[in-house]
């Protein structure tokens, strides 16, 4: 693999000092999402450092380093699971702070960064972690094990008020409110299984795809909450604009209507060279365009491939070229 070395690593250093880990059961290779497509809008990046901002299994980044040897990689990754688990060299980080990482580290520009949001299979897969409702783990939710709150503060800890607009706002349930009065009359609620029990029995008899719909509402906004995931994507974004060079992408994966809104929202702002009152004659806000869209604003990922992998068919591609 055509890797960069991150100055922070010693040359030479063995797997262990990398972060590496020989024993690596239940941390299978998997495939990644929209790998066909990910190709295709990163054809034309220009050489140099290309980063993948959430390394996850590393299956975008092993496509990358295969395809494009021209491409050297930086990756990401906020989860200590994959730092200790993975076969290539990571910087254990939010996808927030990579721009800091950049600055430390001398490095001006990058060919392009790739974001594939959300939770990873194998936190899903991985019932300890707290992420999956189909079967009993703590209520953990962290992406990054080193953050102080997990979803065990939040059920246990917050007002009943907090908690219906964490579910409301992240999710737009509408049985928010008595989700939360029911949450805080349940408690201690010390598993996943124990939030969905008190899920249920809030909502009463209905249909079982509605009832196994509102509990992944529920569970989806905890875990915004606690990883910060709007923020982060936000906070990422607006630092790295303007570290691509000509020519160079920003290529984002969404797998929920809020991610894709705030990526909608900022590519328009990046891809936009006027902000004028569309009342005015002349252009007087020198705002500078410094994006333009590939051949398709939006991408989705084929039904071959959603046949496969169920967990594809919510996912949307977006990127933006650097002028």
């Amino acid at each position: 693999w055509n890797t960069l070395t991150p100055p922070n690593f010693p040359i030479g250093a063995s797997s262990r000092e990398l972060g590496m880990n020989e024993n690596r059961v239940g941390y299978l290779e998997h495939e990644g999402v929209m790998i066909t497509e990910v190709n295709s809008v990163i054809l034309n990046a220009p050489p140099g450092i290309f980063i993948d901002a959430t390394y996850g299994y590393g299956s975008h980044f092993r496509n990358i380093s295969k395809n494009y040897p021209e491409l050297d990689l930086l990756a990401f990754d906020r989860d200590i699971d994959v730092f200790n688990n993975s076969n290539s060299q990571i910087i254990h980080s939010n996808f927030s702070k990579i721009s800091e990482y950049l600055v430390k580290n001398n490095i001006e520009n990058i060919s392009g960064i790739l974001y594939d949001f959300g939770v990873s299979s194998h936190q899903l897969d991985n019932y300890s972690r707290g992420f999956s409702y189909s079967n009993d783990g703590p209520l953990d939710m962290r992406m990054n094990q080193n953050d102080e709150i997990n979803a065990h503060d939040v059920i246990n800890n917050f007002d009943e008020i907090l908690i219906a607009d964490i579910i409301f706002e992240n999710s737009g349930e509408k049985n928010s409110r008595r989700i939360a009065k029911d949450i805080v009359s349940s408690r201690p609620i010390e598993s996943t299984q124990e939030l969905v029990n008190v899920i249920k029995n809030s909502i009463g008899k209905q249909n079982p795809k509605y009832i196994s719909q509102t509990i992944k509402r529920c569970f989806q906004s905890f875990r915004i909450y606690v990883n910060d995931e709007l923020n982060e994507i936000q906070k990422s974004l607006n630092h790295i604009k303007n570290f691509v060079k000509e020519n160079g992408v920003i290529v984002c994966l969404t797998y929920h209507s809020l991610e894709d809104k705030i990526i909608k929202k900022i590519f328009k702002e990046l891809t936009t060279s006027c902000i004028c009152d569309v009342s005015i004659p002349v252009c007087t806000c020198e705002n500078e365009q410094l994006y333009i869209y590939g051949k398709k604003k939006k991408i989705y990922p084929s039904d071959i491939e959603i046949s496969k992998n169920p967990r594809a068919s919510s996912a949307t591609l977006r990127y933006v070229i650097k002028l």
